[in-house]
């Protein structure tokens, strides 16, 4: 059988995982390279085909599926790099991306400048045509004022172009005409309609979707362009596909054409992971954190269902893309240390990267990040960070606290490391509360499952903090998310507008609203050879009662809705309100107001072949650990466990050592392998914490 091969750049490390006919072959890191980002992917195939016995060319060869998940999109963004932008919309909307949903982030706080919108209304030049919401015509589109628009947006500098005209969900005849115009008069521009992009009702939202999809365009499709070329020059042969905001994975061709469906690409597949290893201890809930070296990810699976949100985000501009609901703070082994002038200590969300990284990287850093912290305090083991690959200064790391944390605030040292490890885990609680507590969640009843290089430090410490008594640790936690890659099923989606109810619910129409959207589905499928045995396409529904603006979206129990159908919807409707907001009023009426199609192409999971018995970790000696809470000095064991068994307890305090990542044990806690490739961490709750 191939290899698969899952790759995911973070932005300290790049991860990478080889599996092949299911099971887990390798797993490999690797220090991102933000100048040349492929550079870090080539880096690590090289450190796994060695591993493998095998030339790069011979591992690309033998490959005939390579998934990839990347924050090129997120980070284009955030930092203002995206293509400039013009927008073609219809006479009397240019101010709608200047409005937003208002002016003021915070309506109480006067002071606030206004958020700059994603296009200045001077870069919003309007037609003079008009499409009512029935999807007829009352003012015909006519080419020259596109004509006109086009010139205009040249003259400006735009490199791309956002057609977002009203109405066009209904009918999108004018928005095809303005796109056929750009094309045979501007072929350089990139341009995307918003009735291809995210046809759904919201204005605003379609607006914004269809703005940063054209942004994006000329960046990811470069960067796309430049990873298959690079791979395909050494001898990849199979599909290369890229990681989606919904956890899925799609065509490289796709992803270029609607970028904005990358936007939350990073972090969409670890909770697909957790969930695989949360059942194999016979858990349905669970809580995902991922520490990585830039930042700390925080996402849930309840009741075997991945929470996702329709509110998909980015700098507070709105996308109404279907993605995994992920928190993310600035709270990674990177993140920056330091004394503000009131005398407070920080930390973060300024990160060192991985270039010039932490002061203990010896790669020019000089500021104290949390994991010269952790290097400070013996929870990490100077000559084994990385395999070995790298090693760790904590002469350097000591004298970064020393200079920036200790001397400002007149204490030690050891103090200071302790101070800075304490105040990222308090945000990262802060995190977790986010998504469990604020949200109707008791996190005492979840399993808290790890990824992230850096997790396996504090996960015991925020567990407890938290009162969860269960942490599973994966032998893959350092590269969660590119392992749950691998596992991650081919999908695509469309949407559509058409409004109907319960009480008087339409099937005829939405019946006709469905059946193009059911055929593209079908196409996708067919375009990529998926076997019908592996196909599933699901239908959901967005919903709301009458004079509500937000809606919760529900899944159908068919693919074409009958009557008794949408009363089987509108309960589920009201059962998920119920749970949501603690009410509901079953004896309304709901209208359903958006469609969604997904298709998917199913993946045979990858797992890990199952571990024998008895084996017993390697001794490495001992450390000495400075305990987060006292201050005490304690001498723990340190434990190699690559090739630990199954079935086997170590009991804290205790380092247990692996490759790419290191699991602190505190006293009283216990550790025990499971076959299925991961460490159940036991502890007892806050309380009980002596």
């Amino acid at each position: 059988m191939p290899l698969r091969i899952g790759t995911d750049i973070g932005g300290t490390f790049t991860d990478l995982v080889v599996a092949r006919d299911g099971e887990l072959l390798a797993r490999h890191k690797s220090p991102t390279t933000h100048g040349d980002l492929p550079a870090g992917v080539l880096h690590c195939l090289t450190l796994a085909a060695r591993e493998l016995d095998l030339t790069l060319e011979a591992l690309l060869a033998d490959t005939d599926t390579f998934v990839h998940g990347s924050t090129v999109a997120t980070n284009a963004v955030l930092e203002g790099k995206g293509a400039q932008c013009g927008v073609i919309c219809t006479r009397g909307t240019r101010y709608t991306l200047w409005r937003g949903e208002g002016r003021r982030q915070n309506i109480f706080d006067f002071t606030a400048p206004p958020r700059a919108p994603l296009v200045r209304p001077y870069r919003c030049i309007e037609l003079d045509e008009r499409i009512d919401r029935h999807g007829r015509v009352i003012r015909p589109l006519d080419d020259d004022d596109v004509l006109r628009a086009i010139a205009t947006l040249r003259a400006q500098g735009c490199e791309a172009v956002a057609v977002c005209l009203l109405w066009s969900v209904r009918n999108p005849c004018h928005e095809r005409r303005v796109g056929d115009l750009l094309h045979a008069h501007w072929p350089d521009a990139a341009c995307s309609l918003s009735s291809e992009v995210q046809p759904i009702l919201p204005e605003y939202t379609r607006m914004s979707c269809t703005v940063l999809n054209s942004m994006l365009k000329p960046v990811v499709s470069r960067y796309l362009g430049q990873l298959e070329a690079n791979l395909r020059e050494r001898g990849l042969a199979g599909e290369l596909l890229v990681v989606t905001s919904d956890g899925g994975v799609q065509p490289v061709e796709e992803v270029s054409a609607r970028p904005v469906y990358m936007l939350f690409s990073g972090p969409a597949t670890g909770p697909g992971a957790a969930r695989q290893y949360a059942a194999a201890e016979g858990a349905m809930d669970c809580l995902l954190i991922d520490m990585g070296g830039t930042s700390f990810d925080v996402s849930t699976v309840i009741d075997g269902r991945i929470a996702t949100t329709r509110d998909g985000r980015i700098d507070d501009h709105p996308t109404g893309v279907s993605a995994v609901q992920v928190l993310t703070l600035g709270a990674g082994g990177g993140s920056i240390a330091r004394v503000d002038p009131g005398g407070l200590l920080r930390v973060g969300p300024q990160s060192a990267g991985a270039s010039p990284g932490p002061a203990c990287y010896s790669r020019g850093g000089s500021l104290p990040t949390v994991t010269d912290a952790y290097l400070a305090l013996g929870y990490l083991v100077p000559d084994r960070f990385l395999g070995g690959r790298m090693q760790l200064d904590a002469v350097a790391a000591r004298a970064a606290i020393g200079e920036h944390v200790a001397q400002p605030l007149g204490i030690s040292v050891e103090d200071a490391a302790r101070g800075i490890c304490r105040v990222v885990n308090e945000r990262m609680v802060n995190g977790i509360l986010d998504m469990t507590v604020r949200k109707g969640l008791d996190p005492r009843r979840l399993v808290l499952v790890t990824g992230g290089g850096a997790t396996g430090v504090a996960a015991a410490e925020l567990a407890r903090e938290l009162g969860i008594t269960r942490v599973l640790v994966p032998r893959e936690t350092s590269v969660l998310c590119a392992f749950g890659a691998l596992n991650a099923d081919l999908a695509w989606s469309t949407v559509a507008s058409h409004p109907t109810s319960a009480h008087a619910f339409d099937a005829a129409a939405i019946g006709d609203t469905l059946t193009p959207m059911l055929a593209a589905a079908e196409r996708f499928l067919d375009r990529l050879e998926i076997p019908h045995a592996d196909r599933h396409l699901e239908l959901f529904v967005a919903a709301r009662y009458p004079m509500q603006v937000a809606e919760i979206e529900v899944a159908c129990p068919t693919l074409r809705p009958t009557v008794d159908d949408a009363a089987a919807i509108a309960d589920m409707f009201h059962a998920t309100h119920r749970e949501r907001y603690a009410v509901a009023e079953p004896e309304s009426d709901v209208e359903f107001v958006m469609w969604r199609v997904v298709a998917r192409g199913l993946t045979r999971p990858v797992r890990r072949s199952p571990l024998a018995s008895g084996q017993r970790p390697a001794s490495l000696g001992t450390s000495e650990l400075i305990d987060l809470h006292s201050g005490e000095r304690l001498r723990a064991p340190m434990f190699d466990v690559e090739a630990c068994g199954a079935d086997v307890s170590i009991t804290g305090p205790a380092l247990l050592v692996a490759a790419d990542t290191t699991v602190v044990l505190p006293p009283g806690a216990r550790a025990s392998s499971r076959r299925d490739g991961y460490f159940l961490i036991e502890l007892g709750s806050k309380g009980a914490q002596t």
